[in-house]
């Protein structure tokens, strides 16, 4: 138990990814992953700040961890993440146990961190604008999709996000080492990379932008798809659009928050643009890229929103017509400048916005879902489904697929008539469609197909 450790993670896929990068330190220096906090000699909760919501909800299992210290002088507490660097040293007050409170800067730090600690808790909070993590090997163990990061941080400064205070400012990766890293993870089996950024399309290293980055891994043999998030809409230019529409392995689904539709709204957030600069915006993405899904990020309630600002959001989705939306309630970040702004909206008003957001949301995705039963889709096999005899894998354009098969077809393109749409979920059945709109980059390499009805590329 001694060279043991368990980590929860919570917010968004840069966290998961750190909670993989931390587990490849700890796990070079001779320590080993359990699945059960209670055979932990190390337990550590990774955890997000971009919400109070988000913070309590970590804090609750934080505390409910800390029942494995008791009666065990061997067992230590760490708290890690976004919380652990707005919070501090505080967090030992609001969580009596915790050993040791380490900001997204320090996690090199841990492993020795970690030898030296004895009953005294201890922080490691720097912001260290050149930390990167480049050559750190991530344990992600078996799979098909793979995070990759290409870069950390954000300059953005919106006025209700607390990123660039716990996560510092903008720094690329070297696009050499990136290459390499997927090129990796292509021979170990991986068939799908997922860049991730605060902001990617802000992307930069010398004269490489992240237009330059994609056409770059786009090169890369056996890599089935490529796919990133997320991106700011004041950052996304023609050459990037082009990228994506010409690129036979980036996918045709973009990420773009929106987060309001008013511009005196957007201009209180800070976002540097406007509603008509946005709609422009998925014009050209559009009309450049066949078949694009467009997702994106909405917040009901901000400070100073009233009911016309509110109905703007709405006529902007309903306009867009995106294929799915992550939608939250306005909530204030200390530090934030947004947290100086007088929160006018009434809690009561915020549900009920957010219920209405949601609502619409629902109808548009099943609207759009449901105008694809009778196609075919590329669909990549992540993993079996709920039931036997069952796969789940996404399309191109990111859409959850249920489909009948085998284990042996994880990893494989498959085509599929979808057949059936159910909430955000698609159903499918083997086509017999030789191809699909942007056509297959996966190779079947000498395998024999295990079923005739599908057309199945790779691994």
């Amino acid at each position: 138990m001694k060279k043991t450790f368990y980590i929860k993670t919570y917010g968004c896929q840069m966290n998961f990814l750190d909670s993989q990068l931390v587990a490849g330190l700890l796990t070079q220096e001779g320590y080993q992953p359990t699945g059960d906090p209670s055979r932990a000699a190390v337990i550590l909760v990774n955890t997000c700040a971009v919400r109070e919501h988000a913070e309590q909800r970590a804090l609750g299992r934080i505390r409910e961890l800390l029942r494995h210290k008791r009666g065990s002088p061997v067992v230590k507490l760490v708290v890690m993440g976004c919380m652990a660097q707005r919070l501090g040293e505080e967090l030992f007050r609001l969580a009596p146990g915790v050993d040791m409170v380490v900001g997204p800067d320090s996690y090199r730090k841990l492993p020795r961190l970690l030898e030296g600690l004895d009953h005294t808790p201890i922080s490691s909070l720097a912001l260290n604008p050149k930390e990167s993590y480049s050559e750190v090997a991530a344990l992600r163990g078996k799979g098909i999709s793979a995070f990759v990061s290409v870069m950390r941080g954000c300059n953005n400064f919106c006025s209700f996000c607390i990123v660039p205070l716990v996560r510092g400012r903008e720094r690329s990766r070297p696009p050499e080492e990136i290459v390499m890293e997927v090129k990796g993870l292509v021979a170990q089996g991986f068939k799908e990379v997922t860049l991730l950024g605060q902001n990617v399309n802000s992307y930069r290293w010398g004269e490489t932008d992240f237009p330059s980055l994609l056409l770059m891994l786009n090169g890369i043999e056996g890599l089935g798809r490529i796919r990133f998030t997320t991106s700011h809409p004041k950052d996304l230019s023609p050459q990037l659009l082009e990228v994506i529409g010409g690129s036979n392995r980036v996918c045709e689904h973009l990420h773009l928050p929106l987060q309001s539709g008013s511009n005196r709204i957007l201009q209180r957030m800070n976002r540097g643009y406007t509603r008509e600069g946005y709609l422009k915006l998925i014009e050209d993405a559009r009309r450049g890229i066949p078949n694009l899904a467009l997702t994106t990020d909405l917040i009901a309630g901000f400070p100073g929103e009233d009911d016309d600002d509110f109905q703007q959001t709405v006529e902007v989705m309903k306009e867009v017509s995106f294929d799915s939306s992550f939608t939250f309630k306005y909530s204030s970040r200390p530090g934030t400048k947004a947290a100086g702004f007088t929160d006018d909206v009434p809690p009561e008003v915020k549900a009920e916005r957010l219920t209405a957001l949601i609502e619409l949301q629902r109808r548009i995705t099943a609207e759009l879902n449901q105008a694809l039963v009778g196609t075919t889709q590329e669909v990549l096999v992540e993993k079996v489904g709920k039931l036997p005899g069952q796969l789940f894998g996404r399309t191109r354009t990111n859409k959850p697929v249920v489909s009948p098969g085998e284990e042996g077809l994880m990893g494989h393109a498959l085509q599929l008539r979808i057949i059936k749409a159910k909430g955000w979920t698609l159903f499918g059945e083997p086509s017999n469609q030789a191809t699909s709109s942007r056509g297959s980059t996966f190779r079947n390499q000498g395998r024999p197909l295990p079923t005739d009805n599908y057309l199945v590329a790779g691994p």
